[in-house]
């Protein structure tokens, strides 16, 4: 079977799963009033899951060693990539602003309550505006760290856990930078961390990929009863409207959770990152489109990450197979 047969079939699967992330990517938002067994790892859907992830994984191991972007493209994107870097922080900035209007942090399950609410608040809207414009980008992306540690203190681990993308975008930001369009920064810190500018599009992507995997697991595989009492609220089962009856809400949670953390999986390894980038990008504009622009507001962060790996990639530095800087997938 020839390379491109094997990427046609890759990307059948990940296309063919990817409605399923549409409903897999946010919390559900659900109280579990009743309460339905745990998936076991004997029963027949997790094995059949198993089998098919398993086979999805060895298929993007291969799929990374032999795929290599063409060398005219490669060099399209390195031509895009002052100005995609400077698009996401704007997209990014502004959602964070947003955000704060909003009254909640980073996630609308966060909302702000009382005057340490409100401190989160201007912390992250601040934040957001000096990312937004360019002004000490760096500085802050070191506030939404803090915004992150003390979210902490007033929401719990767990549920700031959920939201690791955006220490993701941190870190991206503090060592990258921002090309164009910036008002001011500091040449020292732009010189020190020039040093460390390979580890910024990596730490972007495992944030990111540790944000879905998370997510894929804590709402969907380990929380049957939640995402039953969500699907029996919003039918979003579209399995069942399309003749698969046996496709129950119960199967179709764990099935988009299955997916949500295979995508996670795949960014925090760095295999195939582009392929996986443009399926959820896809995802993202589907979803933009049936919603609404309601929806591009909520998903600004994400869309301003994903232009970041579509354009780079998985980056040079801590992936699972090693290749050069240039062509990765």
């Amino acid at each position: 079977m020839s390379i491109f047969k094997k990427l046609s079939i890759i990307c059948t699967i990940f296309l063919a799963t990817a409605p399923l992330v549409a409903s897999a990517h946010v919390k559900w938002f659900a109280e579990p009033t009743n309460q339905v067994p745990p998936y076991k790892i004997t029963d027949t859907g997790v094995v059949i899951w198993i089998l098919i992830s398993v086979a999805i994984i060895l298929m993007g191991i291969y799929l990374e060693r032999k795929l290599r972007v063409p060398g005219w493209l490669d060099k399209r994107l390195d031509i895009l990539t002052p100005t995609v870097l400077s698009l996401a922080s704007i997209g990014f900035g502004l959602a964070l602003v947003i955000f704060s209007l909003q009254g909640f942090v980073f996630a609308p399950n966060l909302p702000a309550d009382g005057l340490f609410g409100t401190l989160l608040l201007i912390l992250q809207a601040v934040a957001g505006f000096m990312i937004l414009v360019g002004f000490y980008e760096r500085i802050g992306a070191i506030l939404l760290l803090l915004v992150f540690s003390l979210g902490i203190a007033q929401y719990g681990a767990l549920e700031m856990i959920d939201t690791l993308e955006v220490v993701g975008f941190a870190l991206f930001a503090f060592i990258v930078g921002r090309p164009k369009w910036r008002l001011r920064e500091t040449k020292r810190i732009q010189s020190f961390m020039n040093r460390f500018s390979s580890y910024g599009v990596p730490l972007l992507r495992i944030g990111t990929g540790l944000n879905l995997l998370i997510l894929g697991f804590s709402e969907k595989i380990l929380a049957p009863s939640l995402t039953q009492n969500f699907l029996a609220e919003y039918h979003w089962n579209f399995m069942q409207a399309l003749g698969f009856e046996y496709f129950t809400d119960y199967w179709f949670a764990f099935s988009a959770g299955v997916v949500e953390s295979l995508f996670g999986l795949f960014f925090i390894l760095g295999l195939v990152t582009r392929l996986s980038t443009l399926v959820l990008a896809g995802f993202l504009v589907t979803t933009f489109i049936l919603l609404g622009p309601v929806e591009l507001v909520g998903h600004l962060p994400h869309f301003s990450i994903a232009i970041v790996l579509l354009v780079l990639g998985s980056g040079s530095r801590l992936r699972l197979i090693k290749t050069l800087p240039k062509g990765n997938s």
